[in-house]
């Protein structure tokens, strides 16, 4: 049966089909055109139509395969550290490649980042880099501290950015490291929020929040990033937003 395809397949042949579309959208020309142009011009309907075509079958392909269609629907959520590194190690992971995925997008959209290539399955190895390096930090959020917390999600902040700056899986998605640790920050930041809250996410609104507290304190922000001991200066940063945010 489809749906008895393993998680890691299923992910692949999601990854692939973007990668086609990105290379479709990535051929398209918005300029204006003149007669020598028309090639160029028939060119991008091509491209068009092929990425409407492979949005489509991406958009199918998850119906038939996926164990849970509904969920690629919905707007993308930031849940609890415990339920991303629970005991049931294989389902929390599936659940941080999808969310992390779905999440980078739409900071990628909000940040104005064009066409970016992101890879689901790419997420995995920063799930097992969190269990094989900060176990302990992980295990220290069950207190429920905002210290704790803060201290997790800026390890997470700080993976998500190395994985990105050393793999191919990748696309430059901006040259400003800065921006890059922005998005990645604003995603473990939601995170911790849902952990602290102890709440089932709702939407967008906890990323958005998150996003917009870094970007309102932008020096305080460069200062935490770009300081020797980084995961210290984040983390504080990060424990003092915690409880003040929804």
């Amino acid at each position: 049966m489809p749906r008895d395809i393993p998680n890691d397949i299923i992910v692949s042949l999601k990854d692939r089909l973007r990668d086609v579309r990105h290379l479709i959208r990535a051929s398209r020309h918005n300029a204006a055109l003149t007669p020598r142009e028309l090639p160029e011009f028939m060119l991008d309907k091509v491209a068009r139509a092929m990425d409407k075509a492979l949005t489509t079958v991406e958009t199918v392909s998850i119906s038939l395969i996926s164990q849970n269609p509904a969920v690629h629907s919905g707007p993308p959520e930031a849940r609890s550290l415990a339920v991303y590194f629970s005991e049931d190690r294989d389902a929390g992971e599936a659940l941080f490649c999808r969310d992390t995925y779905y999440l980078t997008k739409y900071l990628l959209s909000e940040l104005q980042e064009p066409n970016p290539v992101v890879h689901e399955a790419s997420f995995a190895a920063v799930h097992a880099t969190m269990i094989r390096r900060h176990a302990v930090l992980l295990a220290a959020t069950r207190s429920g501290k905002q210290k704790n917390i803060g201290k997790a999600c800026a390890a997470l902040a700080i993976e998500l950015d190395a994985h990105y700056r050393s793999t191919a899986s990748f696309a430059p998605l901006a040259a400003d490291r800065t921006k890059t640790l922005l998005q990645f920050s604003a995603i473990a930041l939601a995170m911790g929020l849902a952990t602290y809250s102890n709440h089932e996410p709702v939407g967008e609104k906890l990323v958005e929040t998150a996003l917009l507290a870094l970007q309102a304190r932008p020096e305080k922000f460069e200062q935490a990033v770009t300081g020797r001991d980084n995961l210290h200066t984040l983390s504080d940063l990060f424990a003092f937003l915690i409880p003040h945010l929804p």
